[in-house]
């Protein structure tokens, strides 16, 4: 469990750091669209965790991004 939380917070904090060098074009889209956000978020982060580890952990972790992302964009969606 403790190592499928920290897989998901280096995860989000990955997905952050990295949404910082995309193209303003997509960010505003990205930042429009929270729905589809956050799926690809999910999916993205459970294809490449699977990659390293084929268990609950890269589930736990997926689940853990996806939420952070998720909270995330209705902060942003709400004060910004």
């Amino acid at each position: 469990m403790e190592s499928g939380i920290t897989l998901g917070l280096i995860s989000y904090v990955s997905f952050v750091f990295s949404f910082f060098h995309f193209p303003a074009r997509l960010k505003t889209f990205l930042l429009s669209n929270p729905f589809l956000t956050d799926c690809l978020s999910v999916s993205i982060s459970f294809v490449l965790l699977t990659g390293v580890s084929k268990s609950i952990v890269a589930v736990i972790a997926a689940m853990l991004c996806g939420l952070l992302v998720n909270v995330t964009l209705m902060i942003h969606s709400n004060w910004f």
